[in-house]
């Protein structure tokens, strides 16, 4: 990736950097990018247990806070997330998936040239000209 430019995070690629030294250090490079509802997405997936951790409410958020401050948070606004909803289909978006096309919405509005995240296929012919990488 270029210095300077821009990079999308989705939740799935900042779990790995909060267990993967490596891709963590990756975050203290200017331009690093998500959205407040990663932030969401992150806490439920520490505190859950699902994939083989389980982390308390205050071990999670404290975790949180660390990624957070090292990242700017873009948005999406009532206007942005209607907009997206209503080209969705055109998109093949249904469903669940309409969470992956808002993580992409956000990347496009904030100028990311990448998304980093551990389920690219979800991710594939969202955006066009979004590089889609893996942590």
């Amino acid at each position: 990736m270029k210095t300077g430019s821009k990079t999308y995070w989705d939740s799935s690629a900042l779990v790995e950097a909060l267990h993967d030294e490596t891709v963590r250090e990756r975050l203290g490079r200017p331009g690093n990018l998500t959205r407040t509802h990663s932030l969401a997405e992150i806490f439920s997936t520490l505190t859950g247990g699902r994939l083989g951790f389980r982390y308390s409410p205050d071990e999670a958020t404290e975790m949180i806070a660390d990624l957070a401050g090292e990242m700017e948070l873009v948005e999406l606004t009532p206007h942005d997330t209607l907009s997206a909803l209503a080209s969705a289909h055109q998109k093949g978006v249904r469903g669940g998936r309409i969470h992956d096309y808002l993580h992409a919405a956000a990347a496009f509005k904030a100028g990311a040239k990448s998304l980093v995240t551990l389920n690219g296929k979800d991710f594939k012919g969202l955006i066009e000209g979004l590089h889609i990488v893996n942590p």
